[in-house]
């Protein structure tokens, strides 16, 4: 399933939360993202209908799907961020243009880099490679 930039980093910011083993809130997500709460409202009505995410009262949690589709947006910004770094690019310029288009690069293409790459298991700033 394909996620825009927005949605990776809703469900980034759910995920974090989830981890710690706490449900994300309305007003928690909205301050992370730096959004209003009718702003993350809307969004989070969006990402449930994609299956990305499961409100349950007020507790929002990200589903099965939502952490694959996360870890594929991870994988391909932090592959091709590695590969702008083994060409000469400063780790925070090669991470700017990545997030510039890594989320439209086909799988195989990520995958065919990951491999040319030597299979790295962490980017340049040190974060692991899904």
């Amino acid at each position: 399933m394909e996620i825009s930039r927005r949605e990776v980093e809703y469900l980034n910011a759910i995920k974090k939360l989830n981890d710690k083993g706490e449900p994300g809130k309305l007003t928690q997500i909205a301050k992370e993202i730096e959004v209003s709460p009718a702003s993350a409202f809307e969004e989070l009505k969006h990402l449930e209908k994609k299956g990305l995410i499961l409100k349950q009262n007020n507790n929002v949690f990200i589903t099965d799907e939502g952490k694959r589709s996360l870890s594929k947006a991870v994988r391909a910004h932090r592959v091709i961020e590695s590969l702008l770094v083994k060409v000469g690019i400063d780790p925070i310029t090669a991470c700017d243009y990545s997030s510039q288009f890594d989320l439209n690069v086909p799988d195989e293409i990520i995958e065919r880099l990951y491999d040319y790459l030597g299979k790295p298991n962490k980017c340049p700033h040190g974060f692991d490679i899904p």
